[in-house]
C-alpha cells in the first residue's frame, strides 16, 4: 500500500450536497479496494484561479490515503470518467518521504502568516557603511522666509 494525496474539483453546476456525495462516492473507491482514508477536506465552493471550460467556480476537496499501487491506475481513470470532476491530481506521498500523520492540512483559501526570513551577511569593510552627518542648516524664522519669497515672486514678475 502506498500513501497519496488526492485534490479534485468538481463542477459548481450542482448543489453543494452533491458535491459532498461525489466526495463520498470518491471515498467509496478508496475503501472498497482496502484503502485507508487518513483525512478528507472539503473545502467548499471556490473561484478558479483560471476558467476550466465554462467552469469558474468550483468545489474543492482533498484527501490523504493508501492504496494498492498496482491499482492507483485505474483509480486514476475511474475518476477521469467522473463527468463532474473538472480536475484532480494524484501526489505520492511515499515518494516524497512525507507520512501521512506528518501532513499539516492547511486552508490554501485563507490568508497564512508569512514566514520571516532572516539573513545575515558576512560584514567586510566594503559592505559596511558608516552614518554620514548631515549638515546643519539653519532654521529662518518665518517672516523672513516669507519675504525672500515676495522678492523672489516680484523679480520673477519683472521679468515677463
Amino acid at each position: 500500500m502506498t500513501n497519496y494525496e488526492l485534490t479534485f474539483i468538481i463542477s459548481s453546476d450542482m448543489p453543494e450536497i452533491e458535491a459532498q456525495n461525489i466526495t463520498a462516492k470518491i471515498a467509496g473507491l478508496i475503501t472498497k479496494a482496502e484503502g485507508r482514508i487518513y483525512s478528507q477536506n472539503f473545502w467548499g465552493k471556490q473561484r478558479l484561479a483560471y476558467p476550466i471550460g465554462k467552469h469558474e467556480y468550483g468545489y474543492y476537496a482533498t484527501m490523504v490515503f493508501n492504496y494498492p499501487s498496482e491499482q492507483i491506475a485505474t483509480f486514476n481513470h475511474d475518476i477521469q470518467l467522473m463527468p463532474e470532476t473538472i480536475r484532480h491530481l494524484i501526489l505520492s506521498l511515499d515518494k516524497e518521504k512525507i507520512r501521512p500523520e506528518d501532513i499539516k492540512m492547511i486552508d490554501p483559501f485563507k490568508e497564512q502568516p508569512t514566514p520571516i526570513r532572516t539573513t545575515t551577511r558576512p560584514t567586510t569593510m566594503a559592505t559596511r557603511r558608516t552614518p554620514v552627518a548631515k549638515p546643519v542648516v539653519p532654521q529662518k524664522d518665518e517672516a523672513t522666509r516669507l519675504k525672500e519669497l515676495d522678492e523672489k515672486l516680484g523679480n520673477l514678475l519683472k521679468e515677463e
